[in-house]
């Protein structure tokens, strides 16, 4: 196993590896020897989620790669279903997915989605209270706009250290981004390849090919670009770990930052989003 420690980003308490693997849509074996092998290789990130339905996979694959809970940095998230009605039911949720990730704790845990149907109010101070007794480590959000951001650090007496959000070279998320980066909350970005997008994109080739490269590593090289955002990538194919990981490496000129964020547009959205979606920043 790799024993470097690449890139740390910093938000609160939270040193957080700016690249980690995302496991979305990863499933059985498949899923178990994705996560062992990124592990041995030398990923100190994993990311998860409750409605992914790997949880214990994920957990297995953390045992098959024989490397110590205290080397990487795990992530799961609790979907709004599991936090209607009372606090207590994010409590038991998140000590569920402790069971299934066979684990006394996250590093992060993080609320799945806003929902009008369940309260910030009761909610955050639940998730900060997992943070006080020790089952995570730090506390964050998904799919959050900057209302709910704003809603939500009322409630909360801990630092909220993320925002995972979708990502990527055509989706404009600038407004966001600035908000963020003035409250110390780290972008994370999800979809980071624009579901395979960036490989069909003439100008992110272009670069790709000068940079001696493939566009998947210059489209994590960009959003890496920016200090204050991580990266999580899903794979399937173990061939693509590496190749991903070596993207920290990749340093871009500024004007190849420039002809990439000019891509963005305010239709760039490539995930299907529930009807209770917040309302996009941009």
């Amino acid at each position: 196993m790799s024993t470097k420690t690449y890139n740390l980003r910093t938000a609160g308490q939270a040193n957080i590896p700016v690249l980690g693997l995302g496991t979305w849509q990863s499933t059985g074996q498949d899923c178990i020897d994705v996560v062992s092998q990124a592990l041995q290789i030398g990923y100190e990130h994993i990311d998860t989620a409750q409605a992914y339905g790997n949880e214990v996979e994920v957990g297995q694959g953390i045992k098959q790669s024989g490397v110590a809970r205290d080397k990487f940095f795990l992530t799961t998230k609790i979907f709004p279903d599991d936090m209607k009605f009372e606090p207590e039911k994010l409590v038991a949720a998140a000590k569920r997915s402790l069971k299934n990730l066979d684990t006394d704790y996250v590093d992060l845990l993080l609320l799945h989605w806003p929902d009008d149907r369940v309260p910030l109010s009761e909610t955050i101070p639940a998730l900060c209270k997992l943070q006080k007794q020790g089952l995570t480590r730090n506390i964050g959000v998904s799919n959050f706009n900057i209302a709910n951001i704003i809603e939500a650090k009322k409630y909360a007496d801990v630092p909220i250290v993320v925002n995972q959000v979708e990502f990527h070279p055509f989706i404009k998320q600038e407004t966001l981004q600035t908000f963020l980066n003035n409250h110390h909350i780290l972008l994370e970005a999800y979809s980071p390849l624009a579901r395979g997008d960036v490989f069909d994109n003439d100008i992110i080739k272009d670069i790709a090919d000068k940079h001696g490269v493939t566009p998947a590593q210059i489209s994590l090289a960009w959003i890496l670009s920016d200090k204050d955002r991580i990266a999580i990538p899903k794979t399937s194919n173990p061939d693509h770990l590496q190749g991903n990981l070596d993207a920290i490496n990749v340093n871009l000129s500024a004007n190849d930052i420039e002809q990439i964020s000019k891509l963005a547009t305010s239709d760039g959205r490539k995930i299907k989003h529930p009807d209770y979606s917040p309302k996009w920043d941009d």
